[in-house]
């Protein structure tokens, strides 16, 4: 297997098997998103979007935690000596832009959740389309422990998947809860040992790299923007969606080995 690593300061970046993991690099901090760092994940996304030999895309933390959320000094340092209006954009270019691409690419991406996935990290995670965690993962809704109200998108993505009063207990509580607890609530796909994590997490992205890419999209999309629509809306949706699927060369390929395979058992 061949790792090629791609150089940045606050994160790395491997690609193998067309499988790239983005790991958030800043330990010390317990991984905290602070503006350089968010830029260089915006980047990195930005660029395996449009790598085609990358088929899946994993994201996970240094160290023993995924990500504490926002860095608590930055917003002391910078955010709270700037204009409301300079704020926004600094905003906006962040966390915000990193669940939007996350959510809108196309690509398959697991959230590999090693520890605590607090504040917008945890909103990072539950954008991803699979997150698997460690037994030593947390999940918290932290933002009211200083001062603050959801962002990341942690008010459309949680209550759609816990429902809306489970959700406003996480936000107004800000408790933290672990790994099991997160499964249940169907935060998580899969809950595995800490030292089986990678191999876990690494074994199903290669899975889903075999998979038809285009298909995979379209299911992304389909299930993504189903959110907001209704049943006739879905359903034409799906039609449009569908027919980009027909016209690949993939669905002609697989549609001829699935009618191969078929004879020979008839």
């Amino acid at each position: 297997m061949v790792v090629k690593k791609i150089s940045y300061n606050h994160i790395i970046v491997e690609k193998m098997d067309g499988v790239a993991k983005i790991t958030l690099n800043r330990p010390e901090t317990l991984n905290a998103l602070y503006e350089p760092m968010n830029l260089e994940i915006i980047s990195a996304l930005r660029e395996l979007d449009h790598d085609d030999s990358v088929k899946v895309i994993v994201i996970t933390g240094a160290g023993r935690a995924f990500s504490a959320g926002g860095d608590i000094k930055q917003m002391q340092d910078v955010y709270h000596k700037i204009d409301p209006l300079e704020l926004r954009r600094k905003l906006q270019k962040g966390v915000k832009t990193i669940v939007s691409t996350i959510w809108n690419m196309e690509k398959p991406i697991i959230a590999a959740v090693n520890g605590p996935a607090t504040g917008a990290s945890c909103n990072i995670a539950l954008a991803c389309d699979i997150v698997i965690a460690s037994e030593n993962a947390r999940f918290g809704e932290v933002f009211i422990r200083v001062g603050l109200g959801p962002d990341g998108g942690g008010s459309y993505l949680l209550p759609r998947i816990v429902g809306i009063h489970k959700a406003k207990e996480l936000f107004f509580t800000g408790r933290i809860i672990d790994a099991r607890e997160a499964e249940q609530l169907g935060l998580v796909n899969r809950v595995v040992p800490p030292e089986e994590l990678e191999s876990t997490v690494m074994s199903f992205a290669k899975e889903l790299a075999q998979m038809p890419a285009r298909a995979l999209g379209v299911a992304k999309k389909a299930v993504n923007e189903s959110l907001n629509l209704n049943m006739e809306q879905a359903l034409d949706y799906e039609m449009t969606l569908q027919s980009l699927c027909l016209t690949t060369e993939e669905n002609k390929r697989r549609v001829k080995e699935f009618l191969e395979r078929k004879k020979k058992t008839d």
